[in-house]
Order: C-alpha cells, then sequence, then structure tokens
C-alpha cells in the first residue's frame, strides 16, 4: 500500500497521512461489518453478542447503582439494563450507549497509527477503561439530573452533555497518544 501511494506522491507526510487515514477506514468498515453479523438475529455470533452486551451493561449499571447508592444517597432498584431511583421513570441502558463501538473505533485510531504495538496495547486497555469511566461517571449523572431537573435537563444532558463528555475523551485519548505515546 505505502508503494501504491508514494508513486501518487512523494510527499512523507502526506503518504503517511492517507496510509492512516486508509487504516482507519478498513477498520471501520470491518467494525461495521462485524457488528451487523453480530446482530443477525438466530446466529451463533448474535448470541454470544447478547450475553456480551448483556454482561458489559450489567458490569456499567453495577458501579453505578453503586455510587448512587452509597456516595449520593439515593433509594434505588437496578438490574442488568436498568436503574430505578425512587419516584423517577428510571434510565435503561440500551446497547448503544455501551460504548462498544467508541471503543472499537479508539482503538482503530490507535492501531492505524504509528508506534509500538507494546505501548500500544497498554494505551487501548487505558483508553477503553476511560470511555468505560466516562460512562458509568454519565450513568451516575444522569440519575441526578432526571432525580431533580425537568425533562428537558434530563434530555439536554443525554443528548449533549454526557455525548460531548464521551467524544472529548475520545479525542483526548487520540491526541494524547499522537503527541506522546507514539513517539517512544
Amino acid at each position: 500500500m505505502r508503494a501504491f501511494i508514494q508513486k501518487i506522491s512523494s510527499d512523507k507526510k502526506l503518504t503517511d497521512a492517507t496510509i492512516f487515514v486508509v487504516k482507519v477506514l478498513l477498520i471501520y468498515l470491518l467494525w461495521k461489518v462485524l457488528f451487523f453479523l453480530f446482530n443477525r438475529e438466530g446466529t451463533a455470533l448474535n448470541s454470544g453478542w447478547v450475553v456480551f452486551t448483556d454482561w458489559f451493561a450489567y458490569k456499567t449499571i453495577q458501579p453505578a447503582a453503586f455510587i448512587l447508592q452509597k456516595i449520593f444517597g439515593y433509594q434505588l432498584v437496578y438490574n442488568h439494563r436498568n436503574i430505578i431511583i425512587n419516584n423517577t421513570p428510571g434510565l435503561f441502558l440500551a446497547n448503544h450507549c455501551l460504548g462498544v463501538s467508541v471503543c472499537v473505533i479508539f482503538s482503530g485510531f490507535i492501531i492505524a497509527y504509528k508506534g509500538k504495538w507494546f505501548h500500544k496495547l497498554w494505551y487501548i486497555a487505558f483508553g477503553i477503561f476511560c470511555i468505560y469511566a466516562i460512562n458509568v461517571t454519565r450513568l451516575v449523572g444522569l440519575g441526578i439530573v432526571e432525580d431533580c431537573c425537568s425533562e428537558y435537563f434530563l434530555e439536554l444532558a443525554h443528548t449533549r452533555v454526557y455525548l460531548l463528555m464521551s467524544y472529548g475523551m475520545f479525542f483526548l485519548l487520540v491526541v494524547c497518544w499522537m503527541n506522546y505515546f507514539s513517539k517512544k
């Protein structure tokens, strides 16, 4: 691939950037194909995907419920997908809210960018943990907003504020990789 792109452009920076973009696009395409296959009902891949997403949802709900109960003193019930604070409609954690796609795309960016594989592996694990922590924080924040604020603020927090937090974390992690860790 590098030789083909170098024939088109003699500029090394442009060649490196083009290769990076092509790698990211290929990784994203692979993810979309896998995501489609994971969501085809009745297949073995789908069964495994359902088990994984249910497990991951519970592992996201659990610490959020713990923080809401033990630190903020809320009375609530929770299960694998829901946190219901007393006198509220409750929160439901859907698959698209788990952050799996963000984790995969983040991993793809790190894999596609230059750097040593050892550093890529630990940084991907670190980044996935950070994205997970933001998601738990998001659930805690949504629980508090749902209890104390109007429907408008809940919708604003859900669709804008926490989305900015998640993608802000993604951007910060990628920039840190590119500026500091990819060179080691």
